[in-house]
Formats: structure tokens, sequence, C-alpha cells
């Protein structure tokens, strides 16, 4: 029986690998338990502030027995989750090792075999909105780079791939919480064998400045703090090295680079009609907006992709109708398709919410739209995700 050094709790002591992993369960159902009872007593208090009312003894009680309620929920949840995980799975905090070409690669356990039919049913965690209520409170010393390991690769369409990766606490990294939370993708050229994190200011003085590791803004997809992992969606494009052409290329073991969490607005979902727009480069933040909107939502989605091919599953709303938009092979950045499909839509009068993120001439055109429409900038969150410039190359 192998032995396991354990000191999470209390005295540290030998313990079997067995008993190791029924600490770690528990240990992440508590921690699960805890964010969802904190979230269910979060949702329950916005409303009482809405309606403009203090919390009576007995409500308190309901709202405790509620997220009493939803923490038990959720640790019964993540135990499963990390049991799955364990089983269908060979990852490991520990970096993996890709076999040698040509070696077959490892037989799967016995166990986990005869688990795969469950494992079937696991779903990846869909956006959440809910209203900052307080100041996140930032880390007591800059980190510039977190490292992570990439643990699956899912082809969504020809242009777009999910990228899932995972680390120990995410090795460090802190969401923000924010719609439109992004990070900064860092790739290097393997052939320089540079070992991440960077040090980029070190890397300037010896390096020239098209050896550099390249660099570029991405949505976080989704994170699973249970299992601790987080996904980001790339648009498959441009030549080796490129953040682009690496993400077309990344397979399980290898490293995923990334910034801090960043935000540009504080983007909120109030209204009654939501009109969003996107190229494949802003597909996955309006994918992320669709997820998060309320059942109830009403509006419309124009998503822009490079032909039929590029159509993929997106969850949304039942009320907001999702357009796809061929370009039927013209260039991206070339294409007015999206403008066009923009400026024929009929929208009420009020209530009107628009999302744009796209190549910075589209997004020009729209904004002169939404200038017709008489929207105020607290209803328009419009963004440039790209500009095309011929010559030069794309990140």
């Amino acid at each position: 029986m192998s032995k396991h050094k354990y000191n999470k709790y209390g005295p540290q002591v030998s313990i079997s690998a067995k008993e190791g992993l029924t600490l770690e369960v528990l240990r992440i159902a508590e921690k699960a338990g805890a964010q969802a009872g904190h979230a269910t007593a979060k949702e329950h208090l916005y409303q009482s502030i809405a309606s403009g009312s203090l919390l009576d003894e007995q409500q308190t009680g309901e709202l405790l027995a509620a997220a009493e309620r939803a923490g038990a929920a959720a640790a019964l949840t993540a135990a499963r989750k990390v049991l799955d995980k364990t089983l269908r799975t060979s990852f490991s905090p520990t970096r993996y090792a890709p076999p040698a070409p040509g070696a077959a690669p490892p037989a799967a356990p016995a166990a986990a075999q005869e688990a795969r039919p469950y494992s079937e049913t696991y779903e990846e965690p869909l956006a959440r909105y809910s209203p900052p209520v307080s100041h996140v409170e930032a880390p007591r010393h800059k980190i510039d780079q977190h490292v992570l390991t990439v643990t699956r690769v899912q082809k969504l369409s020809d242009q777009l791939v999910r990228i899932v990766a995972s680390a120990p606490n995410l090795d460090g990294y802190r969401s923000n919480g924010a719609l439109d939370e992004y990070v900064k993708v860092y790739a290097a050229d393997p052939a320089l064998g540079l070992v991440p994190p960077y040090d980029l200011r070190e890397l300037r003085q010896r390096l020239p400045r098209e050896m550099m590791p390249r660099s570029k803004s991405y949505t976080i997809r989704w994170i699973d703090h249970v299992v601790d992992e987080l996904a980001i969606d790339f648009v498959v494009h441009g030549g080796p090295g490129t953040v682009g052409h690496w993400a077309g290329t990344v397979e399980p073991g290898a490293a995923l680079v990334i910034s801090p969490a960043r935000s540009k607005t504080s983007l909120q979902l109030g209204a009654e009609y939501y009109v969003l727009a996107a190229d494949e480069a802003g597909i996955p933040a309006i994918s992320k907006i669709l997820e998060a909107l309320p059942e109830h939502a009403q509006g419309v989605a124009l998503l822009e992709i490079a032909d039929d091919q590029g159509m993929f599953d997106v969850k949304h709303p039942q009320g907001v109708e999702l357009r796809w938009l061929s370009r039927d092979g013209v260039p991206a950045g070339r294409s007015e398709v999206l403008a066009d499909a923009f400026q024929t839509l009929t929208v009420p009068s009020r209530g009107l919410g628009v999302v744009a993120h796209a190549e910075r001439s589209t997004v020009k055109a729209i904004s002169r739209i939404c200038e017709q429409w008489n929207l105020s900038k607290r209803s328009t969150h419009i963004s440039s995700y790209w500009t095309l410039r011929e010559g030069r190359m794309m990140r």
C-alpha cells in the first residue's frame, strides 16, 4: 500500500491513496458547497434589496435553509464530478508526459472503462450573470502569467476550437466574474525551448522582436472551480508562430500560458430586447452572453461565419433568434454581410440593448446604425476585436 503525506487537515499523517482521494473529494465538495450557498444567499438578498424590504426572522431562516440545500446539492455534484474525472482521465496535477512517437497508448484502467457511460452525462458549466456586490481584493503580489496544462481540445467548427486547461487551484488564476472577462494568451516558438512563465523583459534584451512570444486577447469561455478547469475558444488562423496557429495544432499536455483576468466594460443584462452581433473572433464572447441571459429574454443574435460549416451548437434562450450569416468565400474583414443584416433589423424603440464584437470597419458601420436608433451609451457595448491590415503578420 502506497503512503502519502497529507497535512491539510491537522497534524501530518501517513494515509493510503484511497484515503487521500476521499479527503480530496471532501475538500472540493466543501468548497463547492460553500460557493453555492453563498450564491444562493446573494441572490435572495438582491431580491430583498430590489423589493425595498428587509428580511425578518422567518425570511432569514428560509434564506439559510435555501443556502444549506444549495450547498448540499453542489457538494454532491462536486463529489460526483471529481470521482468521474478521476476515473475518466489520466490527468493529474503533475505535468502530462505524451507517449513517445510510435509507442502504443497506455490501456485504460478497468475501472475507467466500466465508468465510461457515466462520463457522458458531464456538462460544461454555463455562464451566469450576477451584479457585483463589493470590490474584489487584488492579489497581494503581482502575477504576470499563469501556467496551466491543456487537458483536452474540442473542435467546435472548421474555424473554432475549444481548449480546456487545468492546474491545481488554476495556478493562482482569479476570475473577476465579469461577462467580458478575458486574458492574454502567450505562445512561443517551440524551437526556442522557452519554459513558461516567460520573463518578457529579459527575453526582449536577447531576442529579436520576431522571435518573442506572441500574445493575443481571448474571452474566458467558462471556469469550473470544482475540477480547476477553464476553457477558451480560439479562431484557428495564421501562420506558424501565431497564437491562432498554435491553437490549431496544440495537443493535451502542452502548456497554456495566460495573463491575469481583465475586463473592459460593466455589461448589464437588464434590457427588454437584445441585438447581439459578432464575427468569428467575437462569437465566443457573444455565446457567453447568450448563455447568461435569463430564460425569458427576447432578441436576435447575428453570427458571421465563413460558410455553413462554421455553425455549431450555442445555448440560448428560446426567445432569442440565432441567425448564422455566411460570407460564402469572402475573406474575413472584407464582407459586409454582418452590417447589412444589422441595417435591416426591426427593433423596438425602447428597452433595447446592443452588444457587437467584430472587425473594426464592421464595428464602425454598426455604430453608425446605433446612432440612428438614438441609443444611449449605456445601452450599447460595441468594440473592435481585430483590424484587417494587409501585408501585416496576423497574431
